[in-house]
């Protein structure tokens, strides 16, 4: 509903479930298919649907039921840190670190 990004590099748990969480315009699941499956993959298994809802891929059920579990917390974490300032990411070398210790290449 905002245009603010749903940053996953902000807690290691969000980036390793998650990867980089993409906004997909509104519609896009009822017009083109093609878009929307280039869109997602195990390597990018979440993306939010503008103004509708989010599309979560996983091994099983409950592994989606999982990462899906991670994107409301992770939303709800930014959400609540905002009268605190602005979000601070975890550096490349930690995205790095965390690519290589849960083999996310």
């Amino acid at each position: 509903m905002t245009d603010c990004p749903c940053d996953s590099r902000t807690i290691p748990e969000s980036y390793v479930f998650l990867r980089d969480v993409q906004k997909l315009p509104f519609g896009v699941q009822f017009q083109d298919g093609r878009r929307l499956s280039e869109c997602v993959s195990p390597r990018n298994p979440a993306a939010l649907l503008q103004n509708d809802g989010v599309l979560i891929l996983g091994t099983s059920i409950l592994d989606a039921f999982d990462r899906l579990e991670v994107l409301e917390s992770t939303a709800e974490a930014l959400i609540n840190s905002r009268p605190l300032g602005n979000v601070a990411p975890m550096s490349e070398d930690v995205i790095r670190e965390l690519k290589s210790a849960y083999s996310l290449e």
